[in-house]
């Protein structure tokens, strides 16, 4: 097990569209990229030690794949996980 897991998921990738101008942002892709953002994000905490810390990232600017993912894992973990305010780090 690992004392912190860096889950750098799989996105629509929005958040890079001004750098990627050919990049076509498909907002039916947003679904399924969801589903798969939650099991990597709930198979990453799975490799953490007790006490671990896994940093949840992507480049999207999307609440879809961002907010809503970490608040479904919240749902599916109930108090065995929590979210850290890492503003200040």
């Amino acid at each position: 097990f690992f004392d912190r897991v860096l889950c750098d998921v799989p996105c629509s990738g929005d958040g890079t569209v001004r750098k990627s101008p050919n990049l076509k942002w498909r907002p039916a892709r947003t679904v399924p990229l969801h589903c798969i953002q939650v099991m990597l994000c709930l198979h990453s905490l799975r490799l953490l030690k007790c006490g671990g810390q896994m940093t949840y990232s992507t480049c999207s600017m999307n609440p879809i794949e961002n907010e809503a993912v970490i608040a479904e894992v919240l749902r599916r973990c109930g108090d065995t996980v929590e979210v850290l305010d890492m503003s200040r780090h």
